[in-house]
């Protein structure tokens, strides 16, 4: 189980520059919950956490910014608010499960016949609960609003006669490893063990042979789906801390 990165049309990369004209770190535009985005902030080589941290609060007041840790932790301690702390992955997809479990099939449910299982997947104590209260998303991530349009590896599992969990992939427009085919949503019923892992496999061969070349997500700090991908393939790109700079 895993959360959705939600972006929407994004450009790559304006600049986060010093005063004197130097380039600090580059950064995807975008915007998110209203706000202006600085989306996966890369420092340029040889700059300080203090030269990062001096532009992002003269430049981005009231943006939100995704930083690496030890520059979000910056943030923090000067004054601004915690989103998210999460990891991107990818997993090469030249090298995937070859055996799959009959119980993954192609997805074909709606967002209302998803939604007890996807209710069972995030408890209280889930670090992706509060997210995931918003019901609504699976029906945008189904008809392409969120991320980009669905993609036809997208799976759900079917055991005894229900749909217990389901592997949501979209177009998200970019490049690997931080966009393209996205693992935007993996949710399964608790109560049918190991099935998550059937849903991640099925997901990943199915993209294989659609051609894809990289599966990419992002899944919570805190969350032990992340130990789930790392077994199953998945590599991490970038451990970063989300903030809201003070406006």
């Amino acid at each position: 189980r895993r959360r959705r990165r939600k972006s929407p049309a994004t450009t790559r990369s304006p600049l986060l520059r010093a005063p004197d004209g130097r380039t600090l770190a580059t950064f995807t535009r975008g915007e998110r919950d209203g706000c202006p985005i600085a989306d996966l902030l890369e420092p340029a080589d040889g700059t300080t956490t203090q030269e990062l941290l001096d532009a992002c609060l003269r430049d981005l007041q009231g943006w939100i910014v995704v930083a690496p840790v030890e520059l979000g932790r910056a943030l923090l301690d000067a004054g601004a608010t915690q989103r998210r702390r999460a990891r991107l992955m990818t997993h090469d997809l030249r090298d995937v499960p070859v055996d799959v479990d009959p119980r993954v099939v192609a997805l074909t449910a709606s967002p209302e016949e998803l939604e007890p299982s996807h209710i069972a997947a995030y408890r209280p104590d889930h670090p992706d609960y509060e997210i995931a209260q918003d019901q609504t998303a699976i029906g945008k991530l189904l008809r392409g609003e969120l991320v980009g349009p669905l993609l036809g590896a997208s799976r759900m599992a079917v055991h005894d006669g229900r749909i217990v969990g389901a592997a949501i992939l979209n177009d998200f427009p970019g490049e690997p490893p931080s966009a393209g085919p996205w693992l935007s949503e993996l949710f399964r019923d608790p109560a049918v063990p190991g099935i998550g892992r059937e849903l991640l496999r099925g997901a990943l061969a199915a993209a294989a042979a659609d051609g894809l070349v990289a599966l990419g997500l992002v899944v919570t700090g805190g969350n032990p789906a992340g130990e789930l991908y790392l077994a199953e393939g998945f590599r991490e790109v970038r451990d970063d801390i989300s903030v809201t700079l003070p406006g």
